[in-house]
Parts: structure tokens; sequence; C-alpha cells
């Protein structure tokens, strides 16, 4: 309930504050929900695992968070969002290139301001 809670939060504060902080282009606010909502809930998961919960055949005692004296599982889940982060980071640029250089990323000012459903898609309203 309270990696809901907080993760929540950080959500709707990376894509009103951040987003217009830093001026990134998100229309659908992708980065602020997946990406820095799945990053906060990783890593509290490492401040709030239990290990009464997290029995399995590699951990027969189960592995406890940072609450119950086990800081090395934040460090573990921070591990896994930097290894996450730069992974996605790079396939992003790499794809982001791939396709830049067969199409155009975005659509002109012109299409914008006439609206994309009829500069792109000849769609008009009847």
């Amino acid at each position: 309930m309270l990696i809901g809670i907080a993760a929540g939060g950080i959500c709707f504060w990376a894509c009103t504050v951040l987003k217009r902080r830093f001026k990134y282009d998100d229309s659908l606010d992708v980065f602020g929900v997946h990406g820095i909502g799945g990053a906060t809930g990783t890593l509290l998961c490492g401040v709030f695992a239990a290990a009464s919960v997290s029995v399995s055949a590699d951990a027969p005692a189960g592995l406890p968070g940072l609450l119950e004296g086990n800081p090395a599982q934040l460090l573990t889940q921070l591990y896994g969002v930097i290894v996450t982060a730069a992974w996605c980071g790079a396939a992003t640029f790499g794809l982001l290139r791939l396709v830049g250089f067969l199409v155009p990323l975005r659509a002109s000012t012109e299409d914008e301001i006439a609206g994309l459903d009829i500069s792109l898609h000849d769609e008009a309203l009847q």
C-alpha cells in the first residue's frame, strides 16, 4: 500500500513538474509513469522486502529488505534500476537513430498547426 501511494505521488510529480522543468516531449507520460514509477517501485521493494514472503530455493530463509536490516537488498535493487535504465537508454537511442534514418521522427510545424488528422491522414470533420 505504501509503495503504491509513494509511486503514485512521484509519478504525478514526474508528469507535471519534472516534464515542465526539463521540457521533454512525452505526450503520453510514458517516462513519468513507467520509468519513474517503475524505478520507485523497484527501489521501495528493496526497502520493504520481507524475509517471510520471499522464501525460494536460492534463499530458503528468505531475503529481508532494508527495514528488516538488510541494506544489501536495496543496493541490489538500485543496481537493477541502473542497468535497466542504461539498457533502455542505449536501445532507445539506437532505435531512434535507425527510425530517424528511414523516416522523419517529428511532423512539421505546419502539419502540427493544421492538425495531424488532416495533414497526415486527410481526415476532415464532416
